[in-house]
């Protein structure tokens, strides 16, 4: 019996061959031809591990189509092809059976309840093992005095072979330029000036940071407990110190998340050929952070700000974020030292100002309807002149086919000629004119448009309704989602009078008025004597408006 069939290839990233795919799916495409299916569709996912299959479009996209129906057999050259973790296949097995879908491979055959159990285990048990062996070259790297990670800055990397032929990866050898900035990082830190400064300090004199742009005081910083950033990496002392986090896959969502091993568990190998900091400096700055740190520097802010991710520095255009819990400031001025804006705001006081700005601008601005009304109008005269040129158009061309047609007929009534040629080119000149009549009839009449009457009156109501919103413990967060709809960013830049930056909104006036209507209502008509009168028209063009605040 022929079945629709499609198949499912896949390579990890630990084969590192991208002819895989291609040989899978050519011993399945033969399989199904000697079988007599037919080939549906070939998903496949490159490169990407068979441990989750939440980072795997190709597999998701299959299971999609399952549901659509129109399948009856997925084909894969081996069950640890689909997936490798008992938990998916399981998954994946238990969609395609509901489906009525056969899940066969060219390894196991038709793959039964038996083979999700035991293949599902083994294959667990090869990614177990394989985590094993390669924490085990790892750990074997770092006993050699080799690096089993990237590269840090200050250094270089080297590949050389062994006697074996082998690559010996792993191997650094010092850049002294680099070091030199590290050794000046340590000196300007020592010296009383804070990471900020430092990348303020690094980023004016145009030096390249780790990933060739500007500085961070977080580059700098790092942290403490993860031991990253200039100030904690501990190969600048001229130690590795291996096995500090482990990586574990979220089952939720398939991505990695690094966890701290306890120091017991840490692999130290003392390496002097790449010491870059003596020790005595060492020890210094690590006891100055050590005084300089504490537990409220490091929380994070957590509570999402009404405003968060709209304010913008008028002196830069970059960000600005939280600074204390409590105040909005540059970050680029905080932590690269690249911008000059003084401004800074309280963010209750940034909030306040915003909502009495826009209830203003929503109910005190009579303009914003008549400039709706104008644009409205323009917009249905453009129309109108458009609709007028195309009917125009059809038309003449109407008029020349029927010309042409005309012509054919004269010369077959005269019977001059081979009538073959003419009559092909009269049922040509025939489709051209039907096709023609078709796109005019199909062209709506002509009315006259005009906004609603009720639409300030509508207006209205919906803003008030939204300030009633904004107070209510309940519908607060549905307030919010609607600002944060009407507003495209908030720039704050310094002004004359200390301590009252300028605050200003930009949002898109469209998008303002859209208030003035449901959803239900945006589409609504109303005939009345010939006339219709509509709402809102998607689409009529308001650009950005800026209102200062």
């Amino acid at each position: 019996m022929t079945e629709r069939a499609v198949i499912y290839a896949r390579y990890s990233s630990d084969l590192q061959n991208d002819a895989s795919i291609e040989d899978q799916v050519r011993l399945c495409e033969e399989r199904l031809r000697s079988d007599g299916h037919t080939l549906v569709q070939v998903y496949q996912d490159r490169a990407i591990s068979g441990g989750s299959i939440h980072n795997r479009e190709g597999i998701q996209r299959l299971l999609d189509a399952v549901k659509l129906g129109g399948i009856d057999l997925v084909i894969a050259e081996a069950l640890d092809r689909v997936s490798r973790d008992q938990e998916d296949i399981a998954a994946i097995y238990k969609r395609l059976q509901f489906a009525g879908v056969t899940l066969t491979t060219l390894s196991e055959g038709d793959i039964s309840e038996l083979h999700i159990g035991l293949k599902g285990t083994m294959n667990a048990l090869f990614l177990k093992d394989l985590a094993d062996k390669t924490r085990r070259g790892q750990r074997g790297r770092v006993e050699r005095g080799r690096i089993p990670g990237g590269k840090s800055y200050g250094y270089n990397m080297l590949h050389c072979l062994r006697d074996d032929g082998q690559v010996e990866r792993g191997q650094r050898t010092i850049n002294e330029a680099q070091a030199n900035v590290v050794r000046r990082i340590f000196s300007e830190y020592l010296s009383g000036k804070s990471p900020r400064k430092i990348a303020a300090l690094l980023n004016s004199e145009q030096v390249p940071s780790p990933r060739g742009g500007q500085w961070n005081a977080s580059t700098i910083n790092g942290n403490l407990k993860r031991r990253n950033g200039i100030l904690n990496n501990e190969l600048y002392l001229g130690r590795i110190i291996y096995n500090r986090q482990m990586f574990v896959k979220d089952p939720d969502t398939g991505k990695r998340r690094s966890k701290p091993n306890p120091e017991s568990l840490w692999v130290i190998k003392n390496v002097p050929e790449l010491q870059i900091i003596d020790h005595e400096t060492w020890d210094k700055a690590q006891a100055l952070k050590k005084r300089f740190s504490s537990h409220r520097g490091n929380k994070r802010q957590t509570k999402k700000r009404l405003l968060s991710g709209l304010i913008k520095c008028g002196g830069c255009g970059g960000s600005m974020t939280i600074v204390n819990r409590e105040r909005y400031s540059c970050s680029a001025k905080r932590e690269k030292g690249t911008c000059d804006n003084p401004a800074g705001i309280q963010a209750q006081t940034l909030e306040k100002r915003v909502l009495d700005g826009l209830k203003q601008i929503l109910l005190g601005r009579e303009d914003f309807l008549s400039a709706f009304a104008a644009a409205f109008s323009d917009e249905t005269a453009r129309i109108r002149r458009e609709r007028h040129l195309t009917a125009q158009t059809k038309q003449r061309e109407l008029t020349k086919i029927q010309h042409a047609i005309n012509r054919c007929l004269d010369f077959i009534t005269d019977g001059d000629g081979k009538m073959d040629a003419v009559r092909e080119k009269l049922a040509e000149l025939e489709n051209s004119k039907e096709k023609v009549l078709q796109s005019i009839q199909q062209e709506p009449t002509s009315f006259k448009v005009e906004p609603h009457p009720n639409i300030g009156q509508l207006y209205r109501r919906r803003v008030e309704h939204l300030t009633k919103l904004i107070f209510d413990e309940n519908t607060q967060q549905e307030a919010v989602n609607i600002i944060r709809s009407l507003i495209d960013r908030i720039v704050i830049t310094a002004s004359q009078k200390p301590g009252h930056p300028c605050v200003e909104l930009e949002g898109g006036l469209a998008a303002i008025l859209e208030l003035a209507v449901s959803e239900k209502q945006k589409t609504a008509i109303t005939e009345d004597s010939g006339v219709r009168r509509v709402l809102l028209v998607a689409g009529v063009g308001f650009e950005p408006t800026t209102f200062r605040l």
